[in-house]
């Protein structure tokens, strides 16, 4: 019974072999808002990684763009690489803290609404 319960541990530890690394490398990246600023063209803004979530026209023919991005769940090569070497040191055990860890960092949903003229040239945010 006692060799199940081990060879038991060793497959888990097997299986979750990497899986807090491959999380740290997995998430988004963060806009640069340094780009975003008035007369600039809508291409500028489509290009970060914004998610459109709607768009509304207003009577003077401007656009409302309402936009959604995530902060603070940038993917990290150095944790990554971190976890890499305690998953060599501990035989994976260390899965069982780092795991939970990057469950937990799902980031900050947020919002940003940007009005273009019809020509598509920036003209308010937020």
């Amino acid at each position: 019974m006692k060799k199940l319960i081990l060879l038991t541990i060793i497959i888990s530890g097997l299986l979750m072999q990497g899986c807090s690394a491959v999380m740290a490398l997995n998430g988004e990246k963060e806009p640069s808002f340094e780009l975003i600023k008035p007369g600039q063209n809508k291409a500028i803004v489509e290009s970060q990684p914004l998610k459109p979530i709607s768009t509304d026209v207003l009577p003077s023919g401007n656009m409302v763009s309402t936009y959604q991005y995530t902060m603070g769940n940038e993917p990290s090569a150095g944790r990554a690489a971190v976890y890499v070497l305690l998953d060599c040191m501990t035989f994976f055990i260390s899965e069982l803290v780092t795991m939970p860890i990057e469950m937990t960092k799902k980031g900050d949903l947020k919002f940003i609404k940007i009005e273009y003229t019809p020509k598509g040239e920036i003209v308010k945010i937020g």
